[in-house]
């Protein structure tokens, strides 16, 4: 809601003044689309940890069920050759899975209610009970923390690469905004040069066409004079069209509509240059340019990958124990055939129907344990061997991908510090040319006013004087946009925005 509520103040105040550079990135920030996209990605690589860590999630689980059966029988114990029985069962137990990659089941509750009218059955219903723990352990696949987390580090590793992406994203649209802002900035600063040039044109006009009617010009220098202005009203057009199109393409960038009135600052001042020493250039980009941090984790989850597939190969050892309490609980079955098996002999204990079997399951007298190893040796472990070799091929590609990245950082970083600095003499050189064209002009303007100078010198010198303006403030333009630039190959444009991508 505030980022919201910021965004409206900012729109409403760009109505009353004219934009300034923050103000342009905080909204490219802010409406640019592949922002909006990479941070979905990272959304959802966040989501993905989550899902890896569900592998440990713990399962209550229940079941009811009810069987009422009749089967045909010729036993002597069976009521009209048929066998009727009826059953109900409900079960529960808590499973789950640790990073050591042991198995539990605990808790397994079983309760079954059994009817039968058969008569060698001394109790109907009979109620039994069990309580049961269970452990399985892997000894050697799937044994450890890091074998059974490597799904969530890998995982992990991706989503800090999907963050780290979405700060290249943010970086280059930093970048790509400032580069259009001056662009449109040094557009502004050519249609008010156009426009000075063509009132000088104008102002000698009108001053030869008043020499010209008082016979003391010949009429070729007001003809000149016109033409001249004839050509810098062009420029103008030119110049305004320049404008018009570099503004467009900022709106566009920074998620304005083309139809939305505003105006950008025009001042074009130099940026601060924070100078580095030529042998820590390397050194700073290495340890902030997120394509090596991307690559450094692309290589420790194909490590990981690894390490993985090489436990996957070893043999299935499973150590298994179990321990279980039970319980009995009934009544006499009515259908009992005491005329030829004699009276049933039910122990007093279990005579009193699903009360005895919850009480004698409660007093854990009738106990039974087992444990158990279970071997499984792959004769032919194909699949397992196969994607260990993937992941070892992935870890030499993501190595030599790695050593590719900062060979070619080590290039842009270069090469980008070595523009920044050629901008810099770039500058010099055309302030020094202006100055050079300022003297000139004022000289020239003397000299016209005494009659010395042709209106053909005057309009040259100032149309000259007009070029090294504009190529000085080309020359700033680059300066800054250089700048801008060497901060994005060092990877520290984002810090010095002091702009931080959090989880």
């Amino acid at each position: 809601m505030f980022v919201k509520f910021s965004l409206l103040f900012l729109l409403i105040s760009l109505s009353c003044s004219a934009i300034t550079l923050d103000q342009a990135i905080q909204l490219g920030l802010e409406n640019n689309k592949r922002i909006q996209i990479q941070e979905a990605e990272f959304d959802s690589s966040k989501a993905f940890i989550k899902e890896t860590k569900g592998i440990y999630d713990i399962y209550l689980n229940t079941e009811i069920r009810y069987e009422d059966s009749v089967v045909p029988s010729t036993s002597a114990f069976a009521k009209n050759n048929t066998l009727n029985t009826k059953s109900s069962v409900y079960k529960s137990s808590l499973e789950g899975y640790l990073p050591t990659g042991t198995s539990y089941s605990l808790f397994n509750f079983d309760l079954q209610k059994n009817e039968t009218d058969f008569g060698t059955d001394a109790m109907s219903p009979a109620w039994t009970s069990n309580l049961s723990f269970q452990v399985t352990q892997n000894l050697f696949k799937d044994f450890g923390f890091d074998i059974n987390n490597t799904n969530i580090l890998v995982a992990k590793g991706n989503s800090e690469i999907s963050k780290i992406e979405l700060e290249k994203v943010i970086s280059s649209v930093i970048l790509e905004v400032e580069t259009i802002y001056w662009e449109t900035v040094y557009a502004k600063k050519n249609l008010q040069l156009a426009n000075s040039s063509y009132e000088l044109a104008q102002e000698i006009v009108n001053q030869n066409t008043i020499e010209v009617e008082l016979g003391t010009l010949p009429r070729i220098s007001l003809l000149q004079a016109k033409a001249e202005a004839a050509y810098r009203g062009v420029e103008i057009t030119l110049a305004e069209n320049h404008y018009n199109d570099s503004l467009d393409l900022l709106k566009i960038v920074i998620g304005l509509s083309l139809e939305e009135e505003v105006t950008i600052d025009d001042s074009i001042e130099m940026k601060d240059l924070e100078f580095i020493n030529s042998k820590d250039i390397e050194f700073i980009a290495i340890n902030n340019r997120p394509e090596v941090k991307q690559e450094s984790i692309q290589l420790q989850n194909s490590q990981e990958l690894l390490k993985y597939y090489s436990n996957q190969i070893l043999p299935d050892l499973d150590l298994q124990g179990i321990l279980s309490y039970s319980g009995l609980g009934g009544s006499k079955n009515s259908s009992y055939s005491s005329a030829i098996l004699g009276s049933p002999r039910i122990a007093s204990e279990y005579d009193d129907g699903f009360s005895d079997s919850i009480g004698t399951l409660r007093s854990l007298d009738n106990l039974s344990w087992a444990i158990g190893a279970k071997l499984k040796i792959p004769l032919n472990n194909s699949i397992a061997e196969s994607k260990l070799e993937v992941a070892n091929a992935q870890k030499r590609k993501h190595l030599i991908m790695l050593n590719n990245v900062l060979d070619q950082i080590h290039l842009e970083a270069r090469g980008s510090y070595r523009d920044v600095l050629s901008s810099l003499d770039n500058i010099k050189a055309n302030k020094r040319n202006l100055e050079l064209h300022q003297e000139i002009l004022n000289n020239e303007e003397e000299r016209f006013k005494v009659g010395i100078s042709r209106t053909k010198d005057l309009l040259e010198t100032q149309r000259d004087f007009i070029k090294a303006q504009i190529d000085y403030n080309r020359s700033i333009t680059d300066y800054n946009v250089s700048v801008t630039s060497f901060n994005h190959s060092l990877g520290v444009l984002i810090n010095k925005k002091s702009i931080v991508v959090d989880n």
